[in-house]
């Protein structure tokens, strides 16, 4: 009997699970080329919810939302990084990201034209 109390008792003591936290920020902000700012998980939930909802199979977008909520359970910030390179394949393979252009020799991240 000893042994089953002590596996009642190690139950008993795992650190309970966290409640997802979709409002951790992105390891880098995400501009679509409509000019929408991506910053948090839950803007790249509500953005996937919105323009993919039609979508039945995909495995890129199944792959970034399965990192996106393992980044949302987690605090980790390697699995954020993860998620937020997920988004952006699936953005740019949709090609929803705003469009870089060089600018004195620079990419300049989020510029439709350099200025005059």
């Amino acid at each position: 009997m000893p042994t089953a109390r002590r596996s009642r008792d190690t139950r008993m003591t795992k650190r309970p699970r966290r409640a997802p936290n979709y409002d951790r920020k992105l390891t880098r902000r995400i501009v679509l080329d409509d000019g929408t700012h991506i910053m948090t998980l839950r803007d790249a939930a509500n953005l996937f919810a919105e323009r993919f909802a039609t979508v039945t199979s995909w495995r890129l977008l199944e792959f970034a939302i399965e990192r996106l909520i393992a980044a949302a359970e987690s605090a980790e910030r390697d699995k954020v990084k993860a998620a937020t390179d997920a988004i952006e394949r699936v953005l740019r393979a949709r090609r929803l990201l705003r469009v870089r252009q060089v600018h004195h020799g620079r990419l300049m991240p989020g510029r439709h034209s350099a200025p005059s």
